[in-house]
């Protein structure tokens, strides 16, 4: 009955994670710089997506200048005038002249860009209010700063669509190995290891199959469904490797003893 429970609980509590993970390379890849953007800049998802990318252009000072609005990234607002506004601004130049340059990176920004600025700029409101809410969220994006300059070493072995999959393979696994670890040393002898490492081979191998037939026939749809899956399946690749290595060292560490 346990183990059933386990096998039940765990894939949903994955998916769930997965996803607030698979935001985080969003929220990153649409930081801006600080500085305004220019009336009728679109980065290509339409009029609504475009006046939500000019807000989140908007610097984040907590009193904006006369006819501006504040931020409404909450990343931009932990990072505005610290010193990871080199690091921001490089890995901006990479979402617009590299990852937006694709199908599919288009298409898998497409489908997180209305959800992230649906709450984003509540929680930059707060932080403008709460200095340490601030502060901990900039020192959460250290990590997630690193692996995706990472990603763009990627991203630089194969440019194009290619350079775009592996660009988000390499984000999304080491998102999944660095901000789930605790998770899965937690789960570590608990979760179903073989069945969960076979799904997130199908799935990985059937999304980027989409992906293929998305880029080859122009289909959008199809494009933010696969990228989707396949962000999430290697996130889930991310998890796999932290559980069987701590799984190793804890066999190990027991054969030790005895």
């Amino acid at each position: 009955m346990r183990k059933a429970t386990l096998h039940g609980i765990f894939p949903a509590a994955f998916v769930a994670t997965a996803l607030l993970l698979t935001l985080a390379i969003v929220v990153v890849l649409f930081i801006p710089a600080p500085a305004m953007a220019q009336e009728g800049e679109s980065l290509g998802f339409g009029d609504n997506v475009s006046a939500q990318v000019k807000r989140a252009n908007q610097t984040g000072t907590e009193q904006p200048a006369q006819g501006q609005q504040p931020s409404g990234c909450l990343i931009a607002t932990a990072a505005f005038g610290s010193e990871l506004t080199p690091q921001v601004q490089f890995l901006r130049g990479f979402r617009d002249n590299h990852i937006l340059s694709t199908a599919a990176g288009s298409g898998f920004m497409n489908v997180f860009n209305s959800w992230y600025y649906s709450f984003s700029p509540s929680v930059a409101d707060y932080e403008r209010s709460n200095p340490w809410a601030q502060a901990t969220i900039k020192a959460a994006i250290y990590p997630l700063l690193g692996i995706l300059q990472v990603a763009e070493k990627g991203y630089g072995m194969s440019a194009g669509e290619g350079g775009a999959v592996v660009a988000g393979f390499a984000a999304s696994t080491l998102i999944g190995a660095v901000y789930l670890s605790p998770a899965a040393v937690a789960l570590r002898n608990r979760a179903p290891g073989k069945k969960l490492l076979v799904i997130l081979g199908i799935s990985a191998i059937a999304s980027l199959a989409a992906v293929a037939v998305g880029v080859a026939t122009g289909n959008a749809v199809v494009l933010m469904v696969s990228t989707a899956l396949f962000v999430l399946s290697s996130i889930g690749v991310g998890l796999f490797a932290v559980m069987a290595l701590a799984k190793k060292i804890e066999e190990k560490r027991h054969r030790s003893r005895r």
